[in-house]
């Protein structure tokens, strides 16, 4: 019928177009001021005000992100047919909605660092929750993006590679909360455990993905211009990834020897499990350097092969903005800021 409205064409109204194209992607923005206040929190250089600096914009961080879940949902609710159709086709839109629970992570470590004396045990339940969420966006963006989308290995951005970082991030909040907060080795033990099993499957995944964007280098199928920021988020399993083989190594220390039951949950076990675990951080975190390293030389490659009429920094910069509010957001909330927060753990 002639009169029927297309759900998929866009509205004409600017606000009901806004809230159109109000994608997941805004979640890299308190994904990225999420990890920044808990860069300040932790940081040994401290002066007076840094530690209220820290709290200003974890509430900031928790404030938007509150928007943007309500402008997300709203979206969903006015615009259903749309919102499936991007989901089901759109690798980026399912990608950043695993922001969701690395935002809510970040939200959780400054709260352990400021209330984990006073208010550990409801950290700990806050966490179950996150490693929940956490756990589904790894399995089920990845099925849908195995099942229902399969881009084919041609066309795999790194993007692909944010339900792990979600999952590798629950894991470090998993050991920060066992060293930082009052609760007791009894309720510890099955933290680490769901921790490792959390970093058993992120960081396979993640190396097993990495290898398709290396076959991709390979054949000179590179990123597009506009998209080569994207090359950052390369680092962030691996940068998180050693940061959670470390804490929670310190943790298994910890809390072993506390519990002291059985073979495998002792005091014997523990020094050599929290050491290996350590290591494995370290290793793990040359390889998350390498991935950081490469990016930066990708993108400076990309910005120089520019040509001269148009293609400046700025105006690419400009074009890389179709990636969202932020591919600078996801390189400080899943590169350096992974492994600068690593650094500062040290």
């Amino acid at each position: 019928m002639s009169g029927q409205v297309d759900p998929l064409q866009p509205p004409s109204k600017p606000l009901s177009l806004a809230l159109w194209n109000f994608t997941s992607q805004w979640f890299l923005i308190p994904q990225g001021t999420g990890i920044i206040s808990v860069i300040l929190a932790r940081l040994d250089y401290q002066f007076n005000g840094l530690q209220i600096l820290a709290k200003i914009v974890w509430i900031y961080t928790i404030v938007l992100f509150s928007l943007c879940l309500i402008f997300y949902l709203l979206r969903a609710l006015s615009y259903p047919t749309h919102v499936r159709h991007e989901l089901r086709t759109n690798l980026i839109e399912t990608s950043c909605l695993s922001c969701i629970p690395i935002v809510y992570t970040s939200i959780l470590q400054l709260a352990v660092i400021q209330y984990g004396d006073r208010a550990g045990l409801a950290i700990y339940i806050l966490w179950w929750i996150d490693t929940a969420l956490a756990t589904v966006a790894a399995i089920g963006i990845t099925y849908v993006q195995f099942k229902i989308q399969a881009p084919g290995v041609q066309r795999l951005p790194p993007a692909v590679l944010l339900p792990f970082i979600a999952i590798n991030t629950s894991a470090a909040s998993g050991g920060l909360i066992c060293l930082q907060s009052h609760v007791s080795p009894r309720l510890q033990i099955p933290a680490i455990i769901v921790g490792y099993l959390e970093l058993g499957a992120g960081l396979s995944l993640a190396g097993a993905f990495t290898v398709l964007v290396m076959f991709q280098h390979f054949n000179q199928i590179h990123s597009p211009a506009e998209k080569v920021f994207q090359d950052m988020i390369l680092c962030g399993p691996f940068g998180q990834g050693s940061f959670a083989l470390q804490i929670l190594g310190e943790a298994v220390q910890k809390a072993f020897g506390a519990y002291h039951r059985g073979v495998f949950l002792t005091a014997k076990a523990a020094d050599i499990i929290g050491l290996t675990s350590q290591f494995m951080g370290l290793l793990t975190w040359g390889y998350g350097v390498f991935w950081w390293c490469f990016a930066i030389l990708s993108i400076c490659h990309t910005l120089g092969a520019q040509p001269r009429g148009g293609g400046n920094p700025l105006s690419l910069w400009r074009r890389g903005q179709s990636y969202s509010p932020g591919c600078v957001d996801q390189t400080s909330s899943s590169g350096p800021g992974s492994i600068y927060s690593l650094l500062i753990e040290s």
